[in-house]
């Protein structure tokens, strides 16, 4: 009768606590009670007085080794049959067969994989289980061996003879009739690329030495099974051998189902493509194939731009059937151009094409041509990827991008070489060279070590002084005063001394830390008016820019309302600006944050207007008190290129919907006259002042003083 889980008692022996605990753990989750030991005597105390169905031990102990302790247990006057399985991190042919001569009934490799390890233990204790009934029975023997898929026979070397049990016929399904005589009758019964290991197993028995074999038969019906053979050689009186006693076990189950985890843990389920786990060793093997051969052996990252689009608008549903449509012409395109520079390799079918994550997909290939020529291959495939796809009866379009490494040319190991090739799709990704197809270079190596080192400093930054704020004024040109100021981040790297705003804040929003650092800007802007309002400045509204992070969490007005209860801050001393396409990503979203915002007392504006894709409905629907002209429109004005339309429009749009208007990157006065011309008069650039720093434009608040500007002083404020 098989024990269940819940009545199963593992003895786990292995001198590494940390292995015992994860074996620990593992078991007991599934239903087996579990004991320890922590060496080959506290094991050999513990199989006596606890008496486990089972014992996991561990090869490699101080004192008893694991070996001495399995045939001690095998030596147990009444429960030397209890099932062993042995781990070991030993995985030559010397160990495992060690393994077996001292009586172990099972072995499995460290590192552990504990899905298998449950499958074998389960199935470990069935087979016991099965043979504890043999014992019991010598009249159950052959129903026995039915129901474990087992057969027994028996080869006498004096004479040749061989005899099979019943159940050893059914497993080949034949009968004695049917089967033949001799070893060359169950020999042609073997898969033919397994049957020389099978010829070489019996001509070692013949020799005396026993074995433990797994091979595939084919049965009379065309069906391919899996048996595990296990031999036991009897010598006579002089040490010769006379009978070979062996055991025969359908484990095809067995077999498919540790297969079904293999795929499992190292394929795609979707595409049907290796994964991460699998090119990793993929490529391996190649690099060293490559060396062997003094070739290149190239990795090429592929990454599908706005894949997320389909997902949005089509649904997850497509977003799948367009993966697979991506990963079969991404096979085509393999196998047409990049296999032919591997025909030497030997294996045609291999795979070389993976798929990483949820957009990106990986080729490899070996025997590689120069870097030109493979770089215009990379382009091929890029040019066969764009044509639409039918997807969920529309016709989608996605174009990708790809880094490329070579080996030796940019690494000399696998690791290096993969991370090569994710440093140059990371180069596409940033647009750094504004190019589909980059190949890694020492310099981006360099650059990414830069930017990793920046990302380190700048996570330290956010918890220590380095960071400050500069404020650029906002003046009204008819008064010359100012109205409000921009709180704009700043970075002073005890090192490496200012860094610009254009350097961290791309890494920032890359890395995630762009939410910490938004937070920061709102607390320190609302800590800055609150110690202008205790020395008596003239303070004027702050406007402070939020990331899409923060405005998406849902909790901003929340977070808002703490922070200026925190500083004691009326709420309209603090305007929130925010760009289009923050806003336009959840329209309905966007709506309840600007209502609540106001409905808190604090201004909300539109940051670089006019280079989204708001429309003139979502602008109605939207509670905003300003709209920010880009500073590439007001760049413009001078230039004739419609600039001065696209300005007049903004104004005319932001007046119609009873919206204050102002323009950023105002530098110079033409650019000036010409808003004021056009009904703008509230502005921001390097005309009236650049970003100052927080004591400056105190300074500036309490002279409450016109700004000072040539352009101002010749201005007529009639206009």
């Amino acid at each position: 009768m098989t024990i269940a889980a819940d009545d199963a008692h593992i003895l786990i022996v292995d001198d590494d606590p940390l292995t015992r605990t994860l074996a620990g753990d593992a078991l007991r989750e599934s239903g087996y009670a579990v004991s320890e030991a922590e060496d080959g005597e506290a094991g050999l105390r513990a199989f006596e007085t606890l008496r486990p169905d089972l014992v996991l031990l561990d090869v490699m102990m101080p004192g008893l080794d694991g070996f001495a302790v399995c045939r001690r247990v095998r030596a147990h006057p009444r429960r030397g049959h209890v099932p062993v399985i042995m781990l070991t991190g030993l995985d030559d042919t010397e160990s495992i067969e060690r393994a077996y001569e001292s009586g172990a009934s099972d072995f499995i490799s460290k590192p552990i994989n504990w899905a298998l390890l449950r499958y074998r233990i389960s199935y470990v204790m069935r087979a016991a289980s099965v043979l504890d009934e043999l014992r019991r029975s010598e009249r159950s023997l052959s129903a026995a061996q039915e129901i474990a898929h087992m057969g027994s026979w028996e080869w006498s070397l004096e004479d040749g003879s061989m005899s099979y049990s019943r159940s050893f016929y059914q497993i080949f399904g034949e009968d004695a009739l049917t089967f033949g005589e001799g070893t060359s009758a169950v020999l042609s019964r073997v898969y033919p690329p397994d049957r020389p290991m099978v010829e070489e197993g019996f001509a070692g028995l013949r020799k005396g030495r026993g074995y433990r074999l797994e091979y595939r038969i084919v049965r009379p019906d065309g069906f391919v099974r899996t048996v595990s053979e296990m031999t036991v050689v009897l010598r006579d009186a002089k040490g010769d051998p006379m009978v070979v006693q062996g055991t025969l076990q359908d484990v095809t189950e067995r077999v498919e189902a540790e297969k079904r985890i293999r795929y499992l843990a190292y394929y795609d389920d979707l595409t049907g493509l290796p994964n991460r786990a699998c090119f990793a060793e993929m490529v391996h093997a190649a690099v060293l194939r490559a060396g062997r051969r003094s070739s290149r052996c190239a990795v090429v990252l592929l990454d599908v731009e706005r894949f997320g689009r389909v997902n949005q608008s089509l649904g997850p549903e497509a977003g799948d059937q367009a993966l697979q449509l991506i990963s079969a012409r991404l096979r085509d395109f393999q196998r047409l151009v990049f296999d032919t520079y591997a025909l030497s390799v030997g294996d045609p079918e291999m795979p070389r094409l993976a798929r990483l994550g949820s957009d990106e997909f990986a080729l490899m290939v070996e025997d590689a041509p120069d870097p030109s020529e493979l770089e215009t291959q990379v382009y091929r495939l890029l040019a066969a990827f764009s044509r639409p796809f039918k997807v969920a009866g529309e016709e989608l379009s996605l174009t990708a991008r790809a880094g490329i490494a070579i080996s030796p040319d940019h690494a000399g190991d696998s690791d290096a070489l993969l991370k090569a090739a994710e440093t140059a799709l990371s180069e596409v990704r940033r647009g750094a060279y504004g190019i589909q197809v980059v190949l890694f270079s020492e310099t981006m190596r360099l650059a990414a070590f830069d930017r990793i080192s920046l990302e380190g400093a700048l996570r330290r930054a956010i918890g220590s002084n380095e960071l400050s704020l500069n404020f650029q004024p906002k003046v009204d040109v008819r008064s010359r005063q100012i109205v409000g100021a921009e709180a704009l981040l700043r970075w002073l790297h005890p090192s490496r001394g200012p860094v610009a705003p254009a350097e961290f804040i791309p890494l920032a929003e890359e890395t995630g830390l762009i939410a910490p650092l938004s937070d920061w800007v709102l607390d320190a802007a609302l800590a800055a008016i609150a110690r202008w309002v205790a020395a008596g400045v003239p303070v004027v509204p702050v406007s402070i820019n939020l990331c899409a992070a923060q405005f998406r969490s849902g909790r901003l007005v929340d977070e808002v309302r703490t922070a200026l209860d925190r500083h004691q801050v009326a709420a309209h001393r603090l305007e929130i600006e925010v760009t289009e396409s923050v806003l336009m990503h959840d329209v309905e979203l966007a709506t309840r944050i600007l209502s609540g915002l106001t409905e808190l007392g604090v201004r909300t504006a539109i940051d670089d207007f006019g280079t989204g894709y708001s429309s003139l409905a979502y602008l109605q629907r939207f509670r905003l008190d300003s709209l920010k002209i880009d500073r590439s429109f007001v760049a413009d004005l001078a230039s004739g290129n419609g600039g001065v339309a696209i300005v007049g429009a903004i104004i005319a749009l932001a007046k119609n919907l009873d919206i204050g208007v102002v323009a950023e990157g105002v530098d110079e006065p033409s650019q000036a006259r010409i808003l004021r011309e056009r009904g703008c008069s509230l502005m921001q650039g390097h005309l009236f002042s650049p970003p100052v720093p927080e004591a400056d434009f105190v300074s500036l608040l309490a002279a409450g003083q016109p700004i000072e500007s040539d352009f101002l002083t010749a201005f007529d404020p009639a206009i």
